[in-house]
């Protein structure tokens, strides 16, 4: 039933968004009883928690300090004080790495199954699929370079973090995701970790991962290159691509040797209308890995994507890299270029299958 699989979808959406409620609501609520400029303070603890160190003990030093703010609450306004400590310690256990305990959640495959065959979440939308050029999609050392990111990422999403059959194809494959929200959001680490299985598994974006499973070798990988610049870009209907400035994983491919294959998702932009004013200040905000994007989805609930989209996530042909341990900024520049080229291509051969026959892909 369709109302279920849009269930499925709000538990997934649910994961990424929550904690940017509920963490400072639960920050306002513990300080709530001390009045307006004690809430404004107990925000500032919370970006202090959150962009601090990772270890328990600066986290319970600082729990401690807002642990005594709600001790020193009026006893009538108390109980308000107390549920959002409760709630800001649930969520910052959640992400601290506590000795002894192992730094992932256990893998719950049951989840996995639960939303992608029980619910069947890709019957949300009005179609969900991929293709393209599927049969070069191989394991070995590829790395799926994926646009748009979109607001919510709908196509990464469905079509191939939740979706076996792709998995299939490449092999065992690793995704990569924003630091913040694989590390530092809470339930999305949590949905992360139980979706991680023999054949797929979820790491940070970040240089170090993406080196370290380069140099094992054992996966393929896939990668949302445009991050919350080109989610900043999004807007309802056009195709816009950030890739100029993002040539990180360009090197590190040439220097392990990965083919980059071009993917595009057509009606990504379509899910979520989105704020289109002050784009500048935007992508300045999106720069320093802040979220700047305002959207709009189905309008009986706006954090859902709408239904009417349809997804089709696209392959290109796969270009080759020579392995180049030391990779020079000529060499970069030439295979950073052909990578570009060939996402323009993909969305050149298919934007008319998919009733874009006269769109232009906008490079930023």
């Amino acid at each position: 039933m369709w109302i279920v699989a849009a269930c499925a979808n709000f538990i997934a959406v649910s994961t990424w968004v929550m904690p940017v409620f509920l963490l400072p609501g639960s920050l306002v609520m513990i300080a709530y009883p001390h009045g307006p400029a004690a809430m404004f303070g107990g925000l500032f603890m919370g970006a202090v928690l959150a962009g601090g160190p990772k270890n328990l003990g600066f986290r319970l030093s600082l729990f401690s300090v807002l642990a005594g703010i709600t001790y020193k609450a009026p006893a009538e306004t108390q109980q308000i004080s107390v549920y959002g400590l409760g709630g800001l310690f649930v969520m910052m256990m959640m992400i601290t790495n506590v000795p002894g305990r192992p730094t992932k959640w256990p893998r719950q495959p049951w989840f996995f199954n639960l939303l992608t065959e029980t619910m069947n979440a890709k019957s949300y939308y009005k179609a969900a699929s991929i293709g393209g050029n599927l049969k070069a999609i191989k394991p070995g050392k590829v790395m799926y370079a994926v646009h748009p990111h979109g607001v919510l990422t709908a196509g990464w999403t469905w079509n191939m973090f939740f979706n076996k059959d792709f998995h299939k194809m490449t092999g065992k494959v690793g995704f990569l995701m924003d630091e913040g929200l694989r590390i530092k959001n809470p339930t999305f680490r949590l949905m992360a970790d139980w979706c991680e299985s023999d054949s797929q598994w979820a790491g940070s974006a970040t240089r170090s991962v993406m080196l370290k499973a380069m140099e094992k070798g054992d996966s393929s990988l896939a990668l949302l290159p445009g991050g919350f610049q080109e989610a900043t870009l999004c807007a309802m209907g056009k195709d816009r691509v950030y890739i100029k400035g993002r040539a990180g994983f360009v090197k590190y491919c040439l220097m392990h040797g990965y083919a980059i294959t071009p993917v595009y998702t057509f009606g990504e932009s379509d899910t979520y209308s989105c704020f289109p004013f002050l784009l500048k200040a935007r992508l300045a905000l999106a720069k320093q890995n802040i979220p700047a994007a305002a959207m709009f989805g189905a309008w009986w609930c706006p954090i859902l994507p709408r239904p009417s989209a349809a997804i089709h996530t696209v392959f290109g042909d796969p270009v080759k890299l020579p392995k180049i341990p030391e990779p020079t900024k000529e060499d970069i520049k030439k295979y950073h270029q052909l990578y570009q080229d060939g996402l323009v291509a993909v969305f050149n051969k298919h934007r008319a299958e998919f009733g874009k026959a006269d769109a232009e892909l906008e490079i930023f």
